[in-house]
């Protein structure tokens, strides 16, 4: 599928075009997510070396306070990786080469106005939840396609946020729709990794006869989930990411002839 033959989509095709995408530049795509959590790989494998303790209340004080100092660790790779995915996923619907190094370097310019639509999108859905969980999604899906807007058209944070609600209009059940399967698809390995390494550390707690040392993981079990965690999400988010700019470019063709556009003119990423 290129730029060239977008056409309205429906929602299986959307599904399976982000597949598509993801098979052709698998290597390429996943090597992209993982390399900037390379840091956080080696922070949660360090902390496996720090902490020597059995005590179940020191290894909660302990894990608490990683789990706190991992937030910068993971936000700011994790804008990179996604703004990097989006040009990638861009540039493949234009049928041009796939670049790492090209997608890391647009990524850098457009962080601060991700990182700016991201926190107002996130603080608007907060401000939304004293009005039940319905308000807080309808926002989220509002400003889903706020990051899109300003890789693919060099949006700043507030137009970015605009763009993302005008291009949502009208399509609301349809996004929902799209994106909690999405969501499902990508949340479920996740689920099984952190289960199976819960499960191998309940067993082992009733194999030594210590059950009582369960009311938190051990260390090791800590340290290997977020471990796989990592490496789970870097198989699976740019599957994510290649699903919703697909669809952010699906819903510019229908409320905005991008195809015809494409057909006569030509498009290329603002960056």
């Amino acid at each position: 599928m290129s730029l060239s033959h977008l056409r309205p989509l429906n929602f299986g095709e959307i599904l399976d075009g982000a597949f598509t995408l993801y098979r052709r530049h698998f290597s390429t795509m996943f090597l992209t997510t993982l390399i900037p959590f390379v840091p956080l790989l080696l922070y949660w494998a360090g902390f496996a070396a720090v902490v020597r303790t059995d005590a179940p209340e020191e290894i909660e004080t302990a894990t608490n306070l990683a789990n706190l100092i991992s937030i910068p660790l993971s936000l700011l790779p994790y804008f990179l990786v996604y703004g990097a995915l989006i040009h990638q996923v861009a540039r493949a619907l234009e049928g041009a080469l796939v670049e790492r190094g090209e997608a890391y370097r647009v990524a850098t310019r457009r962080l601060l106005p991700m990182l700016g639509a991201g926190l107002l999108a996130g603080l608007l859905a907060v401000l939304a939840l004293p009005f039940l969980i319905v308000p807080a999604i309808l926002v989220m899906i509002m400003f889903l396609f706020s990051s899109q807007a300003v890789v693919v058209e060099g949006k700043g944070p507030v137009e970015a946020l605009k763009r993302s609600r005008a291009l949502a209009k009208g399509s609301w059940g349809r996004i929902a729709g799209i994106w909690l399967l999405t969501m499902l698809i990508v949340m479920v390995p996740g689920s099984v990794v952190g289960g199976a390494v819960f499960a191998v550390a309940m067993g082992g707690a009733i194999l030594s006869g210590n059950i009582e040392a369960m009311t938190v993981l051990p260390v090791w079990a800590t340290t290997l989930a977020n471990l796989l965690s990592t490496l789970v999400s870097a198989l699976t988010t740019p599957f994510m990411v290649a699903t919703l700019t697909l669809l952010y470019f699906d819903l510019r063709v229908r409320s905005e002839a991008l195809d015809l556009q494409v057909a006569t003119e030509g498009l290329a990423p603002a960056s």
